[in-house]
């Protein structure tokens, strides 16, 4: 068994909080990994926002140190966010204590967001961590619940779902029985977040797995 909880995090120094904010919109977080020189990079979406204005707000912010867009309409635009820093240090709390992420969205007042913790240790540790800093944790719901395969390769649920689901459909096989438009239409996704999840996903299993033993 293992904890999942769903908490927000308040502060004005949470990467994104001010994008969202200036945009009256909430973003969805999808993807969070360590980028270039160990900084978090992030992977979210936004709908029904003008495409040109976010990637304004992007360009201007002194702690996003590179967006790339996947995806950029009005009805949903997806971006790869690294971030130059962890200002609060709540991110590097995270990693440590091996959460588990399974989801989170970003509003103008903070971010919530939903992980598993190995169990009740691990939460408190990472609550008196947050007391330590300008974060302010309030917890919304807690509940124990069974433990996930795929915690044991650090996969992302959305990785697990898509790794599953191409070797469901075929997308491995030789010849393939599925391309990635195929995949994309079945998880209602787009092929270039899809794309970037798959490249992921086996990044995270070869680093757990054959890469660990050598």
């Amino acid at each position: 068994m293992s904890l999942a909880c769903e908490f927000k995090l308040h502060s004005p120094e949470l990467p994104l909080t001010s994008v969202a904010a200036d945009l009256e919109t909430v973003l969805h977080v999808e993807d969070v990994t360590w980028g270039p020189r160990e900084f978090p990079a992030l992977v979210f979406s936004a709908a029904g926002v003008d495409p040109d204005r976010l990637a304004d707000r992007l360009d201007d912010r002194p702690l996003i140190r590179e967006s790339v867009a996947l995806e950029s309409t009005y009805a949903e635009s997806r971006y790869r966010v690294c971030l130059d820093g962890d200002p609060t240090g709540v991110y590097g709390h995270l990693v440590e204590l091996r959460t588990y992420p399974v989801g989170a969205t970003v509003s103008e007042r903070g971010w919530t967001v939903s992980a598993r913790f190995a169990d009740r240790s691990d939460l408190d540790a990472f609550r008196n961590a947050c007391s330590g800093t300008d974060v302010e944790f309030r917890p919304l719901r807690v509940f124990e619940t069974e433990a996930d395969p795929a915690d044991d390769y650090g996969l992302t649920a959305a990785q697990h779902e898509a790794l599953l689901a191409a070797t469901r459909m075929g997308y491995f096989d030789i010849p393939r029985d599925a391309d990635l438009a195929d995949l994309a239409d079945e998880l209602e996704t787009t092929t270039s977040a899809l794309s970037e999840r798959l490249r992921r996903g086996h990044r995270q299993l070869i680093d757990r797995t054959i890469a660990r033993s050598s």
